[in-house]
């Protein structure tokens, strides 16, 4: 994990995890539980810090999404996450593949961006001002988790504000 704010950037994880916590926000960095890679399923190789999580925060269920170059439509997808937004349940990425950043308004301070690697889990909590883009790769594979089996939407309280792209 990586955070980039106007005046320094944090490339520790433990410093990272404690800079973002000082907003609100949560991290974690999961190893996967089995070193065996025909367990190619991210939900079972991952399944027992998941149920962790589910269990910590009131998760009730999860799934993988992928974004990559061969994508349909990926632009149309990403322009929809480059706008400052809030949703009103936690959004949970667990980072298994590629890169993305994220993009957090705490309001109070100046944006920072938080880069997610393989190994990030990441929690922007329900109603945090944000916005997700990719790296030049263009690719992120996650696991995604939900307090309501998934009810997640993005509300654009500003939606003329586009941070990138």
């Amino acid at each position: 994990m990586k955070i980039v704010t106007k005046s320094k950037t944090i490339t520790d994880n433990l410093e990272a995890k404690s800079f973002i916590e000082k907003y609100g926000l949560y991290a974690d960095f999961w190893q996967p539980e089995s070193a065996d890679m025909s367990i190619t399923d991210p939900l079972i190789r991952y399944k027992n810090q998941i149920q962790k999580l589910k269990e910590k925060f009131g998760y009730k269920s999860a799934d993988v999404v992928e974004l990559n170059p061969n994508t349909p439509n990926l632009d149309g997808i990403l322009k929809k996450f480059v706008s400052v937004h809030h949703h009103t349940d936690d959004e949970v990425r667990f980072t298994i593949l590629g890169e993305g950043i994220f993009g957090i308004d705490p309001l109070t301070d100046p944006t920072f961006e938080i880069y997610v690697q393989p190994g990030d889990l990441l929690v922007v909590p329900a109603n945090t001002m944000h916005w997700f883009d990719l790296t030049e790769e263009k690719t992120i594979k996650c696991i995604r988790v939900f307090k309501d089996n998934p009810k997640w939407e993005a509300i654009y309280e500003r939606p003329s504000v586009t941070v990138k792209g």
